[in-house]
C-alpha cells in the first residue's frame, strides 16, 4: 500500500530537492513574516519569527546566500517598521535597529550554514575514509593470498631444488662408487677362481684356507654395495620422475 503525502508534506519534500523552489518558499515566508510584522502591534516583537526561516535556509544554502536572506529579512523588517510608523523615517533609531537585526540574523544564519557545511564535509570525509578502509582491507586480503601463494611456490621450488641437489649428489656418488666397486668385484672373482683352481701343496693349502674366508667376506660386502647402488639408482629414477 503506497503512503499518500498531504500537500504540505509533498511541497516540503519537493522543496528539499529543488533549490529554486526552496528559495522561492523562503522568500515567501520572509514576506509573510514581514506582513505579520507590519500588522502586529508595535510592542509585539516579531524579530524571532525571522530566525526559524533563516535557520532552515542555512541548513541547505551557502553562507553567501544566508547573508542575502539576512539582508532581505532586515530590509523587510525595516520597511514594515517605517510603514507602521511613518514619523520615524527621519530618525536614526529604525535604521540602527535594522542594522542590529541584520548583524544578528547574519551571525546566526552564517554560523548555522558554516556548521552544516562542516558537518557535511566531515560526514563526506568519514564516508571516503570508510571506503578507503574497505578498499585497503580488500587489498590486504588480496596481498595475503598472494603471499600465501608465493610462499607455497617458494616451498615447491625449494623442495624441487633440494630433490635435484640430492639426486645430483647421489648421481655423483654412484658414479664415483661404480668404477672402484666394479674393479674390486672383478679382482675378488678372479682371486676366488684362482683359489678354487690351485689346490696343490700343504703350505699353499693353508694359505688358501686362510685367505678364502676373507675373500668370501669381501665378495659378500661387494654384493651388498651393489645392492645399495641399485637402490640409489631406483631412488634417482623416482626423483627424476617426480
Amino acid at each position: 500500500m503506497t503512503l499518500q503525502l498531504n500537500p504540505l508534506e509533498d511541497l516540503a519534500s519537493r522543496a528539499t530537492h529543488s533549490p529554486t523552489l526552496r528559495r522561492i518558499l523562503a522568500l515567501l515566508l520572509i514576506l509573510a513574516v514581514g506582513s505579520l510584522d507590519h500588522l502586529a502591534p508595535t510592542e509585539l516583537a516579531t524579530d524571532p519569527f525571522y530566525l526559524p526561516i533563516l535557520v532552515i535556509i542555512a541548513l541547505y544554502e551557502s553562507w553567501g546566500m544566508c547573508l542575502a536572506y539576512s539582508l532581505l529579512a532586515a530590509l523587510i523588517h525595516l520597511a514594515a517598521n517605517l510603514y507602521s510608523s511613518p514619523d520615524t523615517v527621519a530618525l536614526i533609531y529604525p535604521y540602527w535597529r535594522a542594522t542590529s537585526r541584520l548583524i544578528s540574523f547574519s551571525l546566526i544564519s552564517v554560523t548555522v550554514s558554516l556548521l552544516t557545511a562542516e558537518r557535511k564535509r566531515v560526514r563526506l570525509s568519514e564516508e571516503i575514509l570508510r571506503e578507503k578502509s574497505q578498499e585497503l582491507e580488500e587489498k590486504n586480503r588480496t596481498l595475503e593470498k598472494i603471499l600465501q601463494e608465493l610462499k607455497r611456490l617458494q616451498e615447491d621450488v625449494v623442495t624441487k631444488e633440494r630433490r635435484a641437489a640430492i639426486a645430483q649428489t647421489i648421481h655423483l656418488a654412484t658414479h664415483e662408487m661404480e668404477r672402484p666397486l666394479a674393479s674390486v668385484s672383478v679382482y675378488v672373482e678372479e682371486l676366488l677362481r684362482l683359489v678354487r683352481r690351485d689346490q696343490e701343496g700343504t703350505e699353499a693349502q693353508l694359505i688358501i684356507e686362510e685367505v678364502r674366508p676373507m675373500l668370501d667376506k669381501i665378495h659378500e660386502r661387494t654384493q651388498n654395495m651393489e645392492a645399495i647402488l641399485q637402490q640409489i639408482r631406483d631412488f634417482r629414477k623416482r626423483e627424476a620422475g617426480a
